[in-house]
């Protein structure tokens, strides 16, 4: 561990505010990451699970010199976002977690967000749904996966 160096940033605040978070994680998917990109500034970002944390991918952003961590926090495990559309009652309900909802806000009338125990959106729920989005057509646009589509 001592060829990696933290920032002041990451001892002062990010460990403050994530005391459950382990420098050897950090270490660990910085020496092997599943995914890694350059990011703007000469920021760069490495992903990679952590057995200890039940494969919970964990995030490590460092500067150009890939050794001086500025960041290290986990990831949510990927879910698939879903899109329920209900026409009896002209409800959208965007599913973003597998997370029960324990907090609803609406935002607007008849726009109401889900939050998870842990304050994370959960899900979007819109209500008389045909006049507020356009239902005919979804558009998705660079998005790095397949689209899976079920028609009833």
């Amino acid at each position: 561990m001592s060829s990696f160096k933290f920032t002041k940033y990451f001892e002062n605040e990010v460990l403050r505010k994530r005391p459950y978070l382990k420098k050897d994680w950090c270490i660990q998917v910085v020496q092997n990451p599943v995914k890694s990109e350059h990011q703007e500034g000469n920021r760069f970002p490495f992903w990679g699970p952590i057995q200890e944390q039940d494969g919970r991918m964990l995030r490590v952003v460092t500067l150009a010199d890939k050794v001086n961590h500025s960041q290290c926090n986990f990831r949510p495990r990927i879910y698939s976002m879903k899109l329920n559309y209900y026409s009896e009652t002209d409800s959208l309900y965007i599913d973003l977690t597998e997370h029960p909802s324990v907090e609803s806000r609406e935002v607007s009338e008849g726009i109401v967000l889900d939050y998870d125990a842990e304050g994370n959106l959960a899900g979007i729920d819109i209500d008389n749904a045909s006049r507020k989005v356009r239902l005919q057509e979804l558009t998705l646009n660079k998005l790095p996966t397949s689209v899976h589509a079920v028609a009833e």
